[in-house]
């Protein structure tokens, strides 16, 4: 079965920084290390929540819930490995279930 899922990320980053990434650059990043094996459909970013965290959200297709949080952990792992998201990590991920795809 094929199907989209939300995937919600909560990215920490280190305290008192100078300058935090914002949140469309952050869009970017995760659009310039996405793969086409990744299927990935959308990316939100609605603002910086705190300093030192963002949450995102991205819409893509996956096999199974599992395959969803597989696929977006390796996503964001990619996206901050990149100078502007540097000592961020992911803190939080969450999946649900939007829709089954007809083949």
């Amino acid at each position: 079965m094929n199907a989209r899922y939300v995937v919600a990320v909560q990215l920490t980053g280190p305290p008192a920084r100078d300058r935090n990434p914002h949140p469309a650059t952050v869009v970017d990043l995760l659009w310039a290390h996405a793969t086409t094996a990744d299927r990935l459909d959308h990316v939100r970013a609605p603002a910086l929540v705190t300093a030192d965290e963002l949450e995102l959200v991205v819409l893509l297709r996956a096999e199974s819930a599992s395959d969803a949080a597989r696929t977006a952990e390796g996503l964001f792992s990619r996206a901050t490995r990149s100078p502007a998201l540097s000592g961020w990590h992911t803190a939080a991920l969450s999946v649900l279930p939007l829709a089954t795809l007809d083949s």
